[in-house]
């Protein structure tokens, strides 16, 4: 049957050789019958493993096996062993290249109930590769899979158990020993055989056997996304032993009596490469010098197979355009909300004139009310009032209030009143309802000593009222003052008091800019003038506040937006036609806070806040509370980091 099958199979070959020379190109899938033999199988004294990988070391060619009897050993290229641990029991372990020519290595060793780093050098004094204890972290469970992923210059490491729940830590050095800082929890079932991570994907790859490959965000701060990346109907019931291959951007794995090659660039595609080996049922698989290194469970011996490969997947080797976002750490977060699920949204700033160090953070938890916080994040008050969306405040003239915040809510549709005291106390001054079915965006605006407030409807206009205290500030009213049509949901805006300025977000559109003396005369209408192009602005377009320089002048004063599509802020001119710059906001080992993704709303001040906000603070709502997981909070952002890595000044 087999010498019948080679000339149609051969015949198949030519004619797709022949199409793909027309039309779109296509993948040359190696897809043979014959049984491939090894040509070398290099035996080993007493290591029982069951994982392999090759790795280069001080220019030479290795290859690292886990060991069940002696932890690691490390083997050269003809079979001679080199280091070992000569001590624990390893099935499985994950290996990243260092940038100083390196490996991190980091084990689950059974005897001691850790996860294990180590790294792989080469020895100043001898010469010779070794290996060196980093540190550990006690695991509850056994380790089903370990790998290893580089984000933003970091380590992080991905640690599945047996029970299917999986943790991803940011691996990184202390005095001591290396740090373990987890970052979230992932969840997956029993029955986890492996993962790998394509980092020029940010993709994570997890076998689970009988359900398939799933893919998923290595990045925390994005959406999980989990797609089925192969089928288990494809692979049968026993499959894992997962290996990248970088250069070529292919995923290496076993099934069954199988080794399997798959195009990283395309998900649920069929195997690139797939040969059934001669009496052996593979657990672990990688390429070594071009060739096939293949390793049974619990095994001493590593079988090398000289076979033809695949070709690297299309564009593997052309350089990828640097689109990275300049990342500027924050310096501190509020408590989290009490509520769970989408809950934090907008923050305000109040500036105490009397002590900046007794400064306010107000935000509201659109599922409950209002939190106020000090410069810390420290939780200093909670009013539950509703669901309030949206806050904004401002500065008045008052023997009892120095500020007054509104905010927008949804539970009984009106505006919540706030008073700030001199003292810096928060008092709940009552609701005005307002005639509108959705209460959503928010922010307040000043005009000869008047405070006012736009409202947005969620699915219809924005409405001006002004905000009348009266002699009894509990007796306040609100009193409708100018609707403007718009023609799509609009959350996030801010206003240029002293320039009589709106700016309010289309969140599929872009910042609009409105001419408020020019709409009360009749004669203003509003201009985009910062549209959503998917590069410098994505949307969704959400928070957006005014950084005013304490010259009051254009130069040094910008508008800040959320483009919430790429986790990231737009700076653009006071008046918003000119783009400045944009960043993320990044996590801060040092201080045990995350990034921020996701963000809904945002505020920001120039006010000298104290020495770690000398020139302002940015507040931003986290959408993923991450390091370790929790309920939504507001990040603070030091505007000198800002200002420095994007060189504004």
């Amino acid at each position: 049957m087999k010498q019948k099958l080679f000339p149609s199979l051969a015949l198949a070959a030519a004619l797709g050789a022949s199409l793909a020379g027309c039309g779109e190109p296509t993948e040359t899938v190696f897809q043979q019958r014959e049984v491939l033999k090894p040509q070398q199988s290099m035996s080993l004294s007493q290591v029982v493993s069951s994982q392999l990988a090759p790795l280069t070391l001080g220019g030479k060619s290795y290859v690292l096996l886990a060991s069940e009897v002696r932890g690691l050993v490390l083997i050269g290229a003809g079979g001679s062993e080199v280091a070992a641990l000569d001590g624990g029991s390893v099935e499985r372990f994950a290996l990243q290249a260092q940038d100083d020519g390196a490996w991190l290595v980091a084990t689950y060793d059974e005897d001691s109930g850790e996860i294990q780093l180590r790294q792989l050098r080469v020895d100043a004094n001898s010469g010779e590769p070794g290996l060196h204890y980093l540190g550990a972290l006690v695991s509850a469970a056994p380790q089903a899979a370990l790998c290893f992923s580089r984000q933003n210059g970091r380590t992080h490491l991905f640690a599945i158990d047996e029970t299917g729940l999986g943790h991803e830590y940011v691996v990184h050095p202390r005095a001591q020993a290396w740090a373990f800082s987890e970052v979230r929890p992932l969840y997956f079932g029993e029955q986890v055989s492996g993962c790998a991570v394509d980092d020029s994907r940010d993709q994570l790859l997890v076998a689970q056997p009988p359900l398939g490959i799933w893919s998923l965000n290595a990045d925390a701060e994005k959406d999980e996304e989990r797609r089925v990346f192969a089928a288990a109907a494809n692979l049968g019931e026993e499959f894992g032993g997962l290996w990248i291959d970088t250069a070529a951007e292919h995923l290496w794995l076993t099934a069954g009596d199988t080794v399997r090659a798959y195009n990283l660039q395309l998900p649920q595609a069929d195997a690139l490469f797939s040969r059934t080996l001669d009496g052996l049922e593979p657990v672990s698989v990688a390429l070594g010098d071009g060739v096939l290194l293949v390793l049974e469970e619990e095994s001493n011996s590593v079988q090398r197979f000289d076979v033809a490969l695949p070709q690297p997947a299309p564009g593997a080797q052309a350089a990828r355009p640097d689109k990275e976002i300049p990342r500027v750490p924050a310096r501190s977060q509020t408590e989290p909300v009490a509520s769970g699920g989408d809950a934090a949204d907008d923050p305000a700033i109040w500036v105490n004139p009397r002590d900046v160090a007794a400064s306010l953070i107000l935000g509201t938890d659109k599922k409950s009310g209002l939190n106020v916080y000090d410069l810390g994040g420290k939780l200093l008050q909670q009013f539950p009032v509703g669901r309030v969306n949206n806050v904004d405040l401002r500065s008045v003239e008052h023997p009892h209030y120095a500020a007054l915040a509104a905010a927008s809510n949804r539970t009984t549709p009106g505006v919540s009143l706030f008073g700030i005291t001199h003292a810096g106390a928060v008092e709940s001054l009552g609701l005005r309802e307002v005639d509108l079915s959705d209460p959503y965006g928010l922010c307040m605006y000043q005009k000869a000593g008047k405070p006012l407030v736009w409202i947005s409807d969620k699915d219809g206009d924005l409405h001006l009222a002004e905000i009348a205290l009266g002699e009894n500030p509990r007796e306040w009213q609100l009193r409708r003052r100018a609707n403007l049509q718009v023609n799509s949901q609009v959350e996030g805006c801010v206003v240029d008091d002293e320039r009589e300025m709106l700016f309010f977000g289309e969140e599929d559109g872009g910042v609009w800019r409105l001419d408020i003396a020019a709409f009360s005369a009749g004669e203003g209408l509003p201009q985009l003038v910062a549209a959503v192009d998917g590069d410098r602005l994505v949307a969704d377009v959400e928070g957006i506040g005014l950084y005013l320089n304490e010259e009051g002048s254009d130069e040094h004063s910008y508008l800040v937006v959320s483009s919430q599509g790429n986790n990231s802020y737009s700076l653009f001119s006071r008046d918003g036609s000119e783009f400045v710059g944009h960043f993320r906001v990044d996590m801060n080992l040092d201080k045990g806070v995350d990034g921020s993704s996701e963000t809904d709303g945002l505020e920001v001040t120039s006010a000298a806040l104290g020495a770690d906000y000398p020139q302002g603070l940015l507040v931003v709502q986290d959408g993923r509370n991450r390091l370790p997981s929790g309920a939504q909070n507001f990040k603070l952002v030091s505007w000198a980091d800002i200002a420095g890595k994007l060189q504004l000044q």
